[in-house]
């Protein structure tokens, strides 16, 4: 089995969100506040779904909790 690696860097900074790939690639996306919280909202409403396709795809139990 593969050790698992973290495929992104995300930072939050004064600019916004700033999304970055660790691949060797170095391909970023910045999205100011205003469109950090439109993606988190449609992440929240779209989370069961997530959870549903990360269980199917994981040979492990996948369990991610935010408070």
């Amino acid at each position: 089995m593969k050790d698992a690696e973290e495929k992104f860097e995300i930072r939050i900074n004064d600019n916004g969100l700033l999304i970055t790939t660790r691949d060797g690639n170095e391909k970023s996306i910045l999205l100011k506040a205003g469109e950090a919280l439109m993606l988190l909202d449609i992440l929240k409403n779209e989370e069961e779904k997530l959870r549903q396709l990360a269980r199917k795809e994981s040979p492990l139990p996948v369990e991610i909790k935010f408070d």
